[in-house]
């Protein structure tokens, strides 16, 4: 049996599910919910990914989230329902499942992740005071404490399975430490500490990994959590749960008997959120105090990367808009939901909204969402000037949706700079304007499967772009009476 320490387990894990899982937790952690950008943002963050976007919707609409059940079918509207930040630890946990769960995972990483969804929740629960920023912050952080190990359990290595062959019901965090020492040459706790670090996964994460004598609530709150999942496999009638009791009156200021009862909502919550999140073996893992409703809706989230078009879906969302345009809900918002609506409604892979820069001397795009590429939406800038040979200006000249291809009046005049970003030879295309004032341009193509553009393509993408320019005329027309 060789002995790897602490750096090839670093580079090995560089191979795993786990670059990908903390890609988009990276991402999600660099949004903050301080404007409204930031819920484009988090909107085009989820839709660039099929399954998450499934799931994200399927939760939302869940009872536990969605209490008064009204129909959410677009991620925006998920976004404005439930909360920015709730939305982003739905992400996460969605993502560490997904990772984690594929194929056949052994019955220990199981419960490891079940440990964690568990433990995400009873930290999240026991911040009674604090902000919804910071409550959530803790459920991101507790279900990554245990990354590392997950992460090491699914290569299904000689070491590692020799590792698990000591794992029992007992097995504490203490005593994994010590194995993985012994079997792979460096603890759970310094690797995870390493991986934290280097993929940067917040400060609350690294804290509760190390804490010092006087952590901080954060901190404490994650390391709770994790021991409440841990005495529950015991059982709530445990010497170990009691003892726990005790410690969590003095985080909490809650007496034993509230503490018991809260802990207890908070574990059949977790199997509620599982329900939605995971998958029968996973939820046989989870401790609770009443029967698991729901497992026949469990159905494998779509992870087919094309994009196909939904009638339903997209009817439902324009009647959203009209709904939204006659609230006046915010430009920024009522946008998000047309794309998100040609994307995932429509059928079309790549949705743009590119409005003038600041000079109105190049067309940008503003937001992206579908099938795009990272560097693809900063590249999707080209110029503009007033005149028949620039393309931008004759759309606007045309003044109509309208489907590209090469056998268009128009395609001669596509600049090659941005041919080569969009990398096809048709799409559709609408200008936006308001009072007279040219705003900008829908873009939306299928040029990820070079699929043909069919006339019913070119139909949705019409009754979107007339909504687009529905709202933007309402809300001149507001801002005008204002004056």
């Amino acid at each position: 049996m060789e002995i790897r320490g602490l750096e090839h387990w670093l580079q090995r894990l560089e191979r795993t599910e786990g670059v990908a899982l903390t890609g988009t937790v990276q991402r999600l952690n660099q949004l903050t919910a301080s404007d409204l950008s930031s819920a484009n943002q988090l909107a085009e963050v989820i839709l660039k990914d099929g399954a998450l976007t499934t799931q994200v919707i399927k939760v939302a609409n869940s009872v536990h989230f969605n209490p008064t059940h009204t129909s959410i079918t677009t991620v925006s509207r998920a976004i404005f329902h439930i909360g920015f930040n709730t939305i982003k630890s739905i992400c996460v946990s969605i993502k560490v499942l997904e990772s984690m769960l594929k194929e056949n995972p052994s019955t220990h990483l199981v419960d490891v992740i079940a440990s964690s969804l568990h433990g995400a929740i009873q930290a999240r629960n026991l911040c009674l005071k604090m902000k919804t920023d910071s409550k959530e912050e803790i459920f991101v952080s507790s279900m990554l404490f245990n990354l590392a190990e997950m992460l090491v359990l699914s290569t299904s290595e000689e070491n590692v399975q020799d590792m698990e062959s000591f794992y029992t019901i007992d097995t504490t965090r203490l005593d994994k430490d010590r194995l993985a020492e012994k079997y792979l040459g460096v603890s759970f706790s310094r690797l995870s500490s390493s991986l934290s670090k280097k993929w940067r996964l917040g400060d609350t994460l690294i804290e509760a990994l190390h804490p010092s004598g006087q952590p901080s609530d954060k901190a404490q709150a994650v390391i709770l959590g994790d021991k409440i999942s841990f005495a529950a496999k015991k059982g709530w009638n445990s010497e170990e749960f009691r003892v726990l009791l005790k410690e969590l009156t003095l985080f909490t200021g809650l007496s034993v008997k509230e503490l018991h009862e809260k802990v207890m909502e908070s574990a059949n919550e977790t199997v509620e959120v599982a329900v939605k999140y995971g998958n029968k073996a996973l939820l046989r893992q989870i401790p609770s105090s009443k029967a698991v409703n729901g497992l026949a809706d469990m159905g494998e989230p779509q992870t087919d990367a094309l994009v196909q078009p939904d009638q339903e879906l997209q009817l439902k969302v324009l009647q959203d808009l009209s709904t939204m345009i006659m609230q006046g809900v915010d430009m920024n918002a009522i946008f998000q939901t047309i794309l998100e609506g040609l994307h995932r409604g429509v059928g079309l892979e790549r949705v743009v909204l590119a409005i003038f820069d600041k000079n109105r001397d190049f067309i940008e795009a503003k937001y992206a969402i579908g099938l795009v590429k990272d560097n693809w939406k900063e590249k999707f800038r080209f110029r503009y000037f007033k005149g028949d040979g620039n393309f931008f200006f004759s759309v606007f000249k045309l003044g109509e949706s309208t489907q590209i291809r090469k056998s268009h009046s128009l395609y001669g005049k596509l600049a090659p700079d941005m041919k080569a970003v969009i990398g096809c030879e048709e799409f559709l295309i609408a200008p936006l304007s308001a009072n007279e004032r040219q705003i900008g341009f829908i873009y939306s193509d299928i040029g990820v499967s070079k699929r043909p553009l069919s006339s019913n393509y070119l139909s949705g993408f019409k009754h979107f772009a007339m909504q687009a320019n529905m709202a933007l005329a309402v809300i001149a027309s507001k801002s005008k009476a204002k004056k």
